[in-house]
């Protein structure tokens, strides 16, 4: 029993000969000249690069989805990516959530999806927008029915793994999802970065697709999973994923002991646990250990940082003092390599970037 309620049992098939060759098409080719009318409109908008943006244009006009659920939307140039792509399908809607009011960049002070009201206007008939709070607080408001999640959220474990198994039980079997920022940590540097990485190589799928570069086959940073039975019946693998250490925190944290985590707050672990348990009445409880053994290891951790703290300061001032450098000997040569050679420290970067994305450098 996979534990999983579903609102839609909906099957839409597709011919057996078309799903064999799903890794053999090339989506980031696929009717692209539906994206080249706006490419130039909504480049500067989106944080993808050009492959990834061909690819998301290139899957929804072969599939022809009808009801598009879009999780993350920033500017909105994926929204406009989405609603051009299916201006032309008289049944296709968007519905895009965004945890966010505002953009969450916050050098301009705009709604996030501005792109949409300001360029895209002529395609807001076919878009619903909900803003200001997690997937789990809108996603019965959204119902069954979806033919394609697109995901791109916060990218720190667990809340791509969150947000799709809140969305799971309302997706149409034979249906997709696109996953943007599979490959970020190669990106970013930061390990923190695994979210969609640990869905992507978790999830139970017939069929994952990615436009790799051909220098670089297994670094791209856009990719997709078909929905099908047996996705649903392991989903206790994406649970037992959940075991993973977090980066957003359940509860109070220290911020020298976990400097690059982000706090989970207690209305959205209240909207998630109403879902799980809802929808997944099978790993309620596993669920809530979870949580639990999350909070162990932050306190764990906290305890050991502090010990070891203390054990300095009571020796004497001047260990102590060794111990504060120490903890500030990355930061400092960080800052230090920035101001003596800033052309070396954004050279690296760029060459990070340039190795791991052939097409597109975005700093």
């Amino acid at each position: 029993d996979s534990g999983l309620r579903t609102q839609d049992s909906g099957l839409r098939t597709q011919d057996s000969g078309r799903k064999a060759n799903y890794a053999q098409i090339k989506f980031e080719e696929y009717e692209h000249e539906y994206l080249d009318e706006i490419f130039d409109v909504v480049n500067k908008y989106s944080q993808m690069a050009r492959t990834e943006k061909y690819f998301l244009n290139g899957i929804i006009r072969y599939f022809k989805p009808e009801k598009i659920l879009e999780v993350g939307i920033a500017h909105g140039g994926g929204s406009a990516i989405i609603l051009n792509a299916i201006k032309d399908f008289p049944s296709s809607q968007l519905i895009s959530v965004d945890y966010c009011e505002k953009y969450y960049g916050g050098n301009i002070d705009k709604l996030s999806g501005h792109l949409v009201d300001e360029q895209f206007a002529h395609l807001k008939d076919k878009w619903t927008v909900y803003r200001g709070g997690d997937i789990s607080r809108f996603i019965e408001k959204v119902g069954g029915g979806i033919d394609m999640l697109v995901l791109d959220t916060a990218h720190i474990h667990p809340w791509e793994t969150l947000n799709f198994l809140c969305v799971l039980p309302f997706m149409k079997k034979d249906s997709w999802v696109v996953l943007h920022d599979v490959s970020l940590p190669y990106l970013s540097g930061r390990e923190e970065d695994l979210a969609c990485r640990y869905l992507y190589s978790h999830v139970v799928s017939d069929a994952k697709i990615m436009p790799a570069p051909e220098s670089i086959p297994h670094f791209s940073n856009i990719g997709a999973f078909h929905v099908i039975d047996d996705t649903v019946k392991y989903a206790g693998n994406l649970f037992e994923s959940l075991l993973c250490p977090w980066a957003a925190m359940p509860g109070v944290f220290d911020k020298k002991v976990f400097p690059c985590a982000t706090p989970m707050l207690a209305e959205d672990l209240k909207d998630i646990r109403k879902i799980i348990s809802k929808y997944y009445p099978g790993y309620a409880e596993f669920f809530e250990h979870t949580i639990e053994f999350q909070q162990g290891i932050v306190k764990h951790k906290t305890a050991h940082y502090n010990h070891w703290r203390t054990t300095w300061q009571r020796n004497s001032l001047w260990s102590y003092s060794i111990f504060e450098f120490i903890e500030s000997i990355p930061s400092r040569i960080k800052a230090l390599w920035k101001h003596v050679s800033p052309s070396s420290y954004n050279a690296t970067k760029k060459f990070k970037c340039k190795i791991l994305r052939q097409e597109y450098i975005e700093m």
